[in-house]
This record gives structure tokens, sequence and C-alpha cells, in this order.
């Protein structure tokens, strides 16, 4: 990784102690070289998976910036629009179009 940000270091910090677990159940007597490619294989999937999730924590901590006022981040910021999308109709409405189209059909 070339200049690596704060962040991207930190998530690179918290893969030791999962590097160091996956090691240790192979056995640090062994040199890196003679690790098979499933041992070596047990060791990248602890690396990448404890990368991953610290950056995964991170872009959730601060998905949405905490709000003045407001004891907790808001979640969804957007969840109360769900059912104002101006190109749709509300379920409402599109039942009464329905109604009175069937009505007018009748005729």
């Amino acid at each position: 990784m070339i200049d690596p940000s704060d962040v991207e270091l930190a998530a690179m910090r918290k893969c030791l102690k999962a590097f160091g677990e996956a090691a240790s159940e192979i056995g640090f007597e062994k040199p890196l070289g003679a690790y098979s490619e499933a041992e070596a294989l047990q060791v990248i999937d602890a690396i990448v998976t404890g990368y991953t999730e610290a950056m995964v924590a991170h872009h959730e901590a601060s998905k949405y910036p905490p709000v003045r006022g407001l004891k907790d981040p808001v979640s969804d910021p957007f969840a109360d629009l769900e059912d104002d999308l101006p190109w749709e109709e509300p379920e409402s409405a599109s039942k009464a179009t329905s109604n009175a189209a069937q009505k007018e059909a009748r005729r």
C-alpha cells in the first residue's frame, strides 16, 4: 500500500492480533517460507478479514456525522422521505385511481 492514511494504518494495526492468532495455530517455529498453501491462506484470511472489519467499523462510525442537539447520530437521515417520492404515487392514490378506472369501465 502506497502512502496509507491514518485510518488504513489503524486498520493494519488491528490485523496484528488476528495474524498472531493464525501464526500461533500454525506454530511460530515454522518459517513463513515453509507454510503450506492452506496455512498461508489461513494467515491471509485472518489479515484481510481483520483489515476489512476495521475499515467497515470506521466507515459505519463516520457514515453520518453527529448533529448538534441530537444525543445519537441519525442512523438514516432520509428514512422519512421514502413515502414522499415525487415520481411515485402513494398507495392510497393508486388504489383510488384503479377503483375509478374500474367504475368507468363498467359504464
